[in-house]
């Protein structure tokens, strides 16, 4: 706002208020913060290119974890963390690495790190599970198989993996 447009403001603002007239709540705001209006849409637009750039990335890792480029995928993941370290579909693709990787420990660590900000989600509950039959966790893993089929009993993929095979400790899948 220049600065002629606030000193009409002003003397607006004090007839107005000389004569007896209301204020109306914006125009005292844009009294007392002239910049507000503008500060508020630059930081939209910098959270939404944020989010393109988030997204955009998104896309880049994927392909990269596809492919089996593992370092470039965790490259690009470390450039989300930046703008985004709750993001996550960054935590998922980190997970999927690691599980291609067959560090299946560290991905039900990974996994159960996520399932504190989101213990509604059934998908992540199996991807748990998986990570900690493949590391040896049985019991634990029937346990988060339960939970996403209670989470989502209409999944027949998630139901699928409740059926046990004939020896004890093995699932079909």
């Amino acid at each position: 706002m220049s600065t002629r447009s606030a000193v009409l403001l002003l003397l607006v603002t004090l007839t107005a208020q000389s004569i007896g007239c209301a204020i109306s709540p914006a125009m005292r705001q844009a009294f007392m913060d002239p910049g507000k209006e503008q500060r508020e849409r630059k930081e939209e637009i910098h959270r939404l290119v944020d989010q393109r750039h988030v997204q955009s990335r998104l896309q880049a890792a994927s392909a990269m974890l596809d492919a089996g480029r593992y370092e470039d995928c965790e490259r690009v993941l470390g450039e989300i963390a930046k703008i985004d370290p709750y993001c996550k579909e960054m935590h998922l693709i980190r997970g999927e690495i690691l599980m291609g990787q067959s560090k299946f420990a560290e991905a039900a660590a990974l996994y159960e790190k996520i399932l504190q900000t989101h213990p509604a989600d059934a998908n992540l509950h199996h991807l748990h599970a998986m990570a900690l039959e493949f590391s040896g966790d049985s019991v634990a893993a029937m346990i988060a198989f339960q939970r996403a089929a209670e989470l989502s009993p209409d999944s027949s993929l998630i139901q699928l993996s409740q059926i046990r095979g004939s020896a004890p400790g093995t699932t079909t899948r």
